[in-house]
């Protein structure tokens, strides 16, 4: 263009940026750029919405510094907002929106941005899903394959996508063909792809495909964690694993508690986008109660001069526990008693309170040398045998085979030849036994009826008293039998004939203590 003013020449030039056309005078009065048009935002048009989905405000693209002007669906005159109008998706049908933007004063024509509502009528992408078998070998490790089929119900087979690599920003963009392949990935890493289908968004699928670790796989390792503690220990703090490189990641539970014993697994789960190939890894942490020493076996009294007892080193408990003792050795030559303190070893989850045991050292009066013995009056209730032990001293006793007593006497003793062992309290003496206590008694019925069971009438206990004479006697004092207690006794019969079910008296001769004594009493005879 020429134009010629008052003799001078113009030039005028025409430059066209990218949002305003430039006009620029030169040779004239000076040299100056007037910016005569503005350029219109950039849209995308149509869009196509679902009927009844969730609408977002409409977008365009606006210079830098740029006044956005929206006009609603007015396409001429209105008045502008900055605020982008969200499209109304309730009815099926075609609406045009209107929006302009202004630099330096100057507004720019409005563009028309086309929104279609369509009705769902079914459509669905077809068999959405990873498919690596589509993927080249070289491409195997660093991307995924998205494959789908086509709907006849889908018209135009134009897609929408948007993808991101480990949740990072979305790339979007439209293909028309039925599959799409990220690139640029690394093993583990994962891509999220939403597909619309452009002219039915009522057609939408989202899923995520994986780069296969492979030999990338790593499990974290940790080498300098401690995992045993004793009950209440200060616990270490939970590292990230030594692998080189390193794996960053989390723990759960975040820190080693040692208040309570038992085992807790600790997991550390390694950061699912800086190290995908990197495996959870488990990590049981043991607390251990403290344990009491237990030792059995030490003698709480011991014989002056005798051979000492060792102390252990080890307790009974199980595992057991390792310690010393203070003294370190039982001395049996000075009487008294003494307190042996035992300590355990450091690291063993045991107690920190010193177990203490005492020993007396004891030294009897006197020597254990004669053993006597009383018995009540023969044919008693109860028959008490009671025990004296020369010279005297702290003893036990034992009747024949029951358990020893601190008691010298015995209570309802049965009839019979007995033994009797003294010993002393503390096992310093030899211990002494006699066996031949008698105690005497007599049977109270017979049943002379030949079954081999009390078929005759005796005081066996005298049978070693053969001086020892009964006298069987009837209710009227009349002698029926005489019979020695060594003897095979009273059958019931007087001469010859079998005498009555019924009470019998008797009359004993015996030596009790050196004693010639006599006893009278009475029996029944059962038939």
């Amino acid at each position: 263009m020429k134009k010629i003013i008052k003799s001078f020449i113009c030039l005028f030039l025409i430059t066209t940026f990218s949002n305003a056309t430039v006009l620029t005078i030169n040779n004239c009065f000076s040299n100056r750029s007037i910016i005569l048009v503005t350029a219109p935002p950039t849209i995308t048009t149509p869009i196509y919405l679902c009927q009844n989905s969730a609408a977002v405000p409409l977008t365009a693209i606006f210079s830098v510094g740029a006044i956005h002007n929206w006009y609603g669906t007015t396409a001429v005159g209105g008045i502008a907002s900055p605020i982008a109008p969200t499209p109304d998706t309730t009815s099926v049908g075609s609406t045009t929106y209107y929006v302009s933007q202004t630099i330096g004063g100057v507004e720019s024509s409005r563009v028309s941005i086309v929104v279609n509502v369509v009705a769902d009528n079914g459509a669905t992408i077809l068999t959405f899903r990873c498919d690596a078998s589509q993927i080249l070998a070289a491409d195997k490790n660093s991307s995924v394959f998205f494959d789908w089929a086509n709907n006849p119900l889908i018209s135009d087979n134009s897609y929408n996508y948007s993808y991101s690599i480990q949740g990072g920003a979305p790339v979007t963009g439209n293909t028309g063909f039925s599959h799409y392949q990220v690139f640029g990935m690394l093993p583990g890493q994962s891509a999220t792809l939403i597909l619309t289908a452009a002219t039915h968004p009522c057609a939408t699928q989202t899923l995520t495909c994986s780069v296969p670790c492979g030999a990338s796989s790593v499990t974290p390792t940790f080498a300098s964690i401690q995992t045993t503690y004793c009950i209440n220990d200060v616990p270490a703090s939970l590292s990230n694993p030594t692998n080189s490189p390193a794996i960053t990641g989390t723990w759960s539970p975040a820190t080693i508690s040692t208040t309570t014993a038992g085992t807790t697994n600790y997991i550390f789960t390694p950061d699912p986008k800086l190290f995908p190939c990197a495996l959870s890894k488990i990590l049981p942490v043991t607390v251990k109660p403290l344990v009491v020493p237990v030792f059995i076996g030490i003698p709480t009294t011991v014989c002056q001069n005798s051979t000492a007892p060792v102390l252990p080193k080890n307790s009974a408990n199980t595992p057991s526990i390792a310690g010393v003792w203070n003294p370190a050795f039982v001395d049996t030559s000075v009487l008294g008693n003494i307190t042996y303190t035992f300590t355990p070893n450091a690291g063993q989850c045991a107690s920190i309170t010193p177990i203490t045991v005492s020993i007396d050292v004891v030294n009897p009066a006197n020597t254990l040398v004669k053993v006597d013995w009383t018995v009540t009056n023969a044919f008693a209730d109860n028959q008490i045998v009671t025990v004296s032990a020369t010279a005297p001293g702290n003893y036990l006793y034992q009747l024949d085979y029951g358990p020893f007593q601190d008691s010298p006497i015995f209570e309802y003793v049965a009839s019979g030849t007995h033994s009797i062992t003294v010993k002393d309290f503390y096992g310093c003496n030899t211990p002494m036994t006699v066996d031949n206590v008698l105690v005497i008694n007599y049977p109270k019925f017979f049943t002379p009826n030949g079954d081999g069971f009390n078929d005759t009438w005796n005081i066996f206990d005298l049978k070693n008293q053969l001086d020892s004479r009964i006298y069987i006697f009837d209710r009227y004092g009349k002698l029926l039998k005489e019979i020695s207690p060594s003897g095979a006794g009273w059958d019931g019969n007087y001469t010859g004939h079998p005498m009555p079910s019924t009470d019998y008296w008797f009359t004993v001769e015996y030596t009790e203590q050196n004693n010639l004594k006599k006893f009278k009493s009475h029996f029944s005879l059962k038939r």
